[in-house]
């Protein structure tokens, strides 16, 4: 399930470094929360994601739960951008709906399991 997870995580850690901008960040996509520009920007929470789930960080010693609200962070991110493109998540073929259907399920036999 850990593993699971963990691949899981690598398309909407692509996605959000393709979709933030880079360029007005003054931290590189390095959320600092001792920087009152980070805790206010726009990106904050995606970026603050990042931080705390990127690919250099020790994600197979993160606790299963803190990898489930990574996850569950995700699907709300990527479910979004799905609606913000006008694409029903439950029957659309893209890369992004059927990652968020593939999720779901994979948070959902979490939640069973656990």
């Amino acid at each position: 399930m850990r593993q699971r997870i963990i691949e899981a995580l690598t398309y909407p850690r692509m996605m959000l470094l393709a979709n933030l901008e880079k360029e007005a960040c003054p931290h590189n996509l390095q959320f600092n929360p001792l920087d009152q520009k980070c805790q206010l920007c726009e990106q904050g929470d995606e970026c603050h994601w990042l931080t705390s789930n990127d690919e250099f960080s020790v994600l197979a010693s993160k606790p299963l739960s803190q990898l489930v609200e990574s996850l569950a962070f995700c699907i709300i991110y990527v479910d979004a951008t799905c609606a913000h493109s006008n694409h029903n998540a439950r029957y659309c073929a893209c890369d992004s709906c059927e990652w968020v259907r593939g999720a779901r399920r994979l948070a959902t036999e979490y939640k069973n399991t656990s």
